[in-house]
């Protein structure tokens, strides 16, 4: 398993996005797949359609290190 993102809905597009674990200083959060939303219209959470390109970004860094035997 991987903690590195958490996945949040996002009030802007109506999707839920793997966002990097953040300090909580931020004003706006940046998805992996650059979506951008402010902190406020995040909401933690997996309910809802997920970002496709979230979701293949995610999968190709679990598959990368999974593969190499890496920590996640």
């Amino acid at each position: 398993m991987c903690d590195r993102w958490l996945w949040q809905f996002s009030g802007y597009d109506g999707r839920v996005h793997a966002f990097e674990k953040a300090d909580g200083l931020a004003s706006f959060l940046e998805a992996v797949c650059s979506h951008s939303v402010p902190i406020d219209k995040a909401v933690p959470g997996h309910e809802g359609t997920r970002c496709v390109a979230c979701l293949l970004i995610v999968g190709d860094h679990l598959a990368e290190h999974h593969r190499s035997g890496a920590a996640l």
